[in-house]
């Protein structure tokens, strides 16, 4: 079984605290660049067995418009390349 990582976005305003909740919540590397490109690279290469839970996620969707909707279509593109990646997302 792979590593489970619940997150949860009720509180997130901005990208650079979801960019933060992200740097505490996952096993990312000290070099990580705090975008979406490096998102894409760090589950891309380190993602396998991973299922991250992205929760609450309503109001995070809302306040940051098109980066959302950026991240989410990442997210599918990253689980289709990565073996054994699962990311959802749930109100």
């Amino acid at each position: 079984m792979g590593k489970v990582f619940y997150i949860d976005l009720s509180e997130v305003t901005t990208k650079e605290e979801f960019q933060d909740l992200l740097a505490k919540e996952l096993p990312l590397p000290d070099y990580y660049g705090k975008n979406l490109d490096a998102l894409n690279d760090v589950l891309t290469e380190m993602g396998n067995g991973w299922n991250i839970i992205f929760y609450n996620i309503k109001f995070a969707e809302r306040r940051l418009g098109k980066y959302f909707e950026a991240l989410k279509r990442l997210c599918k593109e990253a689980s289709q390349d990565t073996l054994d990646l699962k990311i959802r997302f749930f109100e």
